[in-house]
């Protein structure tokens, strides 16, 4: 495996999704840099076709050992069972890095392998994708993302892994990893089991009356989208983030039950005050911004439903060298038209945009 050592060697294992993208965006953006690849010969062959990486390690000791950063791109049981491994094949300066949804077991872990070799960084990138493996990675996938970042030591240099993180897009968010679990477990683990309970009650109740699926749209479906993450995905977290699961979900049983209690009281009063202050804090979640970091400028574009409208707005932006930061497609009426919002890093530029396509006659709001 051949390595210009004058580039940077960053070392992605695992090339699915996530290992995937990172590869794809690292080679688009950072041009001194050498990706190698550790998976099983058939992915390496893919990613290499992709041009997701340079060079395919013959080993996990090949990828490791040369690295300037090592990314660990797969499930969390797997990063346990390779740190060991890894801890002795990276050099002193070595940056090694993870994934994973779940920081605290792994920052536990990492401890023991990590005190005087390799720079152990948790990291954990808000960013995915209905689809799996090499053959969905994107570039893109982590432009406007939160990507946490959970220091082992306060003392550790995490610059270089923000600089290369930052030039793919990603917005960070350095973290204690307990804290990191805590929050999870509230906004993101705690509404998937919702989303599986509400889904399974009204299968169940389908059964016997087939207008809860004919009725089950609006309100219920964007509730319950995410009941369609496949199981695998969230094994390793809800084994592994256990304790903070449970302790939201008795705090989320003790809210519904006092919700049983008003009710039975007929304590309207109360209820009107909790949807007050829900929906007080629910509109202070900035619209215009991923993960509530660092807000986008956001503008909304109306267009007609015909080809070729959107490569009119980015080419008429790309003309003026207008940088897009994320595009959305909001809403469509087949036949009619229908609503992009794009969103760019700041106020200024996203006043350039609607003056450039109003000139276009391009419908801004």
């Amino acid at each position: 495996m051949p390595i210009k050592r004058h580039h940077s060697v960053i070392s992605i294992i695992g090339l699915g999704l996530i290992g995937g993208s990172l590869g794809l965006a690292i080679k688009q953006n950072i041009a001194r840099a050498t990706v190698v690849g550790f998976d099983s010969p058939a992915v390496m062959r893919r990613a290499r076709k992709r041009n997701a990486i340079d060079a395919a390690a013959s080993s996990l000791a090949d990828a490791a050992s040369g690295a300037d950063i090592v990314f660990m791109c797969t499930p969390v049981e797997s990063i346990l069972e390779l740190l060991p491994a890894i801890s002795r094949f990276v050099q002193r300066h070595t940056i090694v890095t993870d994934v994973g949804s779940v920081k605290g077991v792994v920052h536990s872990q990492a401890k023991q392998y990590f005190s005087s070799r390799g720079i152990f960084i948790g990291g954990h990138p808000m960013a995915g994708s209905e689809g799996s493996g090499i053959e969905h990675a994107d570039p893109l996938l982590f432009q406007n993302a939160v990507y946490v970042l959970c220091p082992l030591q306060k003392r550790n240099n995490i610059q270089p892994l923000i600089l290369l993180l930052k030039k793919i897009g990603a917005r960070i968010l350095v973290m204690d990893a307990r804290e990191h679990d805590r929050v999870a477990a509230a906004i993101s683990h705690l509404p998937q089991l919702i989303a599986v309970s509400m889904m399974n009650l009204a299968a169940q109740k389908n059964e016997h009356n087939p207008a809860f699926l004919q009725l089950a749209a609006g309100g219920f479906r964007d509730m319950t989208r995410i009941a369609s993450s496949p199981f695998p995905i969230w094994k390793d977290i809800l084994k592994y983030n256990k304790s903070d699961v449970r302790q939201t979900l008795r705090e989320l049983a003790k809210a519904l039950r006092q919700f049983d209690k008003d009710l039975l009281e007929e304590s309207l009063s109360r209820i009107r005050k909790k949807f007050m202050r829900a929906k007080s804090f629910r509109d202070s979640i900035p619209k215009n911004s991923k993960g509530f970091l660092h807000p986008t400028h956001d503008i909304y574009v109306w267009v007609n439903d015909k080809p070729g409208v959107l490569a009119q707005i980015t080419a008429a932006l790309f003309d003026r060298r207008i940088n897009i930061s994320d595009i959305e497609l909001v809403k469509i009426r087949e036949g009619q038209g229908g609503t992009f919002r794009l969103s760019f890093e700041t106020h200024e530029t996203a006043q350039k945009a609607i003056a450039v396509l109003r000139r276009k006659k391009i419908r801004v709001q």
